[in-house]
């Protein structure tokens, strides 16, 4: 939902345009085009579409049937969310549905009908794109010819760069660069890159990656990102090293926290986000820095890692 909300945000979405979200499903007046770019740099947003109408399954209606004659659909795709609709009762919607339509054959790939039952609703749409979760998985860490525990998962890296709100053709800089995750997904966003890392070994890699896959529009510096300064920077989208696999090259984690987000702070434009994983023991300090460099939080979401780790991906927003 976050990252939603950031894409809408990204291609101008309207407040007034009435954001409504569900179970795994969520409603919004926006236009094709915005939704067909969303599915292109998508993370964890699976597919999008046009809403043709809202049933009550355990009560149907069926009032949208005559909007469906115009679209030829050869089958029904249905999905139910988390079983918040019994199965009897999806079941015999969609039965009757496809009874109604006269469609014989149970699913299609092209031209379906999408329904999906979520919160005691069934929502009933045009789809319009799904995620190329090939394409994303061709760039998955342990796909790429330099590889490392640490490199953050394809998805995940293109929400946190979704998060930053950082357009095509703008700048988004990680200062904490590694194996190479989020510069590699922003290029392949459209976006244009900078990453740095400390590490020569990771530099290294990182470039042999960025090589690999083709991916034009960057800048590699090996360099300290607690020391360098850079100017007007669209976005910075990071993970800093912390946890177990992850060497903060001898500084406190705190202190490490500390020196990069007073350089973000000189680096970052105005009206620019800085979007950042940090472990969950140092929460209260993250806040106490983001308080003093002025940065006002957005957003905040907890991702459990294992027993001994909980990050919070912070959203940052530098006024």
């Amino acid at each position: 939902m976050a990252e939603l909300r950031a894409l809408l945000e990204t291609y101008n979405y309207s407040e007034d345009s009435g954001l409504k979200c569900y179970s795994k499903i969520c409603l919004a007046r926006t236009s094709k085009e915005t939704l067909l770019a969303i599915i292109r740099r998508a993370g964890y947003i699976t597919e999008a579409g046009i809403l043709i109408g809202i049933d009550d399954p355990y009560s149907p209606s069926y009032e949208y049937i005559d909007k469906l004659v115009k679209f030829n659909f050869k089958s029904v795709r249905s999905t139910v969310v988390r079983s918040t609709v019994e199965p009897s009762i999806s079941n015999r919607y969609v039965a009757l549905l496809r009874e109604r339509l006269g469609l014989t054959k149970e699913y299609t790939k092209t031209n379906y009908l999408r329904i999906v039952f979520s919160e005691g609703s069934v929502f009933v749409g045009y789809p319009l794109a799904v995620i190329n979760k090939a394409e994303l998985l061709k760039r998955e860490p342990k796909n790429r010819p330099f590889f490392r525990s640490i490199a953050l998962p394809t998805r995940l890296s293109r929400a946190l760069i979704n998060l930053s709100r950082v357009k095509e053709k703008q700048v988004v800089l990680d200062p904490f660069m590694g194996t190479g995750s989020i510069v590699l997904e922003a290029v392949a966003m459209g976006i244009r890159a900078i990453g740095v890392e400390l590490d020569w070994e990771l530099v290294h890699g990182a470039v042999k990656n960025i090589k690999y896959y083709e991916a034009k529009n960057t800048i590699v510096i090996l360099g300290d990102s607690t020391t360098i300064t850079y100017k007007n920077v669209d976005s910075v989208v990071t993970d800093p090293p912390y946890g177990r696999a992850a060497s903060t090259k001898g500084r406190e984690t705190v202190e490490l926290y500390d020196l990069f987000l007073a350089r973000v702070t000189e680096s970052l434009k105005k009206k620019g986000y800085l979007v950042f994983m940090a472990p969950l023991s140092i929460i209260d300090h993250i806040y106490e820095l983001l308080c003093r460099y002025g940065f006002i939080v957005r957003d905040e979401i907890y991702m459990y890692v294992h027993g001994g780790l909980t990050r919070i991906i912070f959203v940052a927003y530098k006024p």
